[in-house]
């Protein structure tokens, strides 16, 4: 891309940011739109650089295939919902503008994805040993017993661990999305990276046991505001573009 297709995808992406995005994240993107009083969880600081959900390592900011995953797809259970109005090319150009929101991204030009291992065969035995990875691996700390979000630690620590009994999971309910999760971990919360601490096998037959909880999809109270809120701005006749 010319410089100048550069600077022109990037006000693209303004453009499109104010009218789609600003309502929750704010006109800087520091995530306080005029609609982030309604939810539970405050939309995300774009402005900080910290991702949860990404394919990069620990501390890194995500890819842009990472960027464009979550602005498709949305993050399930939350306000962030899929923009399927939007077209690639237009969603290419969110991404140019949100990566100018927050230095860390020239700071890590060079990002690549975390290899995602090839998968063991699944097995009733990759459950039960799975179960077992997931006692002795110190989930059971903060996610609990029954991995409902309760464990000993969970009261304690300023983002709610996860009940990963729940679906759809935020990152992805397949087993590959829970291994990328287990392998990156969660920037801006007390879930770490396994990445070179758990063996590659591992990390799956966790993942295929992680995918066996799962409950009946259930719709969030912040998911269904930001499909209102969605609703409200294309009913107030905004422009996609």
């Amino acid at each position: 891309m010319t410089a100048a297709a550069e600077v022109d995808s990037v006000e693209g992406g303004r453009r499109l940011f104010a009218v789609n995005c600003a309502i929750c994240h704010g006109e800087r993107g520091d995530g306080k739109g005029e609609a982030a009083s309604r939810l539970k969880t405050a939309p995300r600081d774009l402005t900080k650089g910290v991702y949860k959900f990404r394919s990069t390592g620990s501390s890194r900011p995500p890819t842009d295939d990472d960027l464009i995953r979550t602005i498709s797809l949305g993050i399930p259970g939350t306000a962030m919902v899929g923009q399927a109005d939007l077209g690639e090319s237009e969603i290419r150009s969110l991404v140019e503008f949100i990566k100018t929101l927050s230095g860390r991204f020239k700071k890590n030009s060079k990002l690549q994805p975390l290899p995602i291992p090839p998968p063991p065969a699944r097995s009733s035995a990759a459950l039960s040993a799975g179960r077992k990875i997931y006692q002795e691996s110190g989930c059971i700390e903060c996610h609990g017993i029954r991995a409902r979000g309760d464990g000993p630690s969970a009261s304690k620590l300023s983002v709610k661990p996860a009940d990963l009994t729940r679906r759809p999971l935020k990152s992805g309910g397949s087993a590959r999305d829970i291994v990328r999760t287990i392998l990156t971990g969660l920037d801006g919360t007390t879930m770490p990276s396994f990445h070179q601490v758990l063996p590659e096998e591992k990390i799956w037959l966790l993942a295929y046991y992680i995918e066996s909880l799962a409950k009946a999809p259930v719709l969030s109270d912040d998911e269904r505001i930001g499909r209102e809120i969605l609703r409200e701005i294309r009913a107030a006749g905004q422009p996609i573009r």
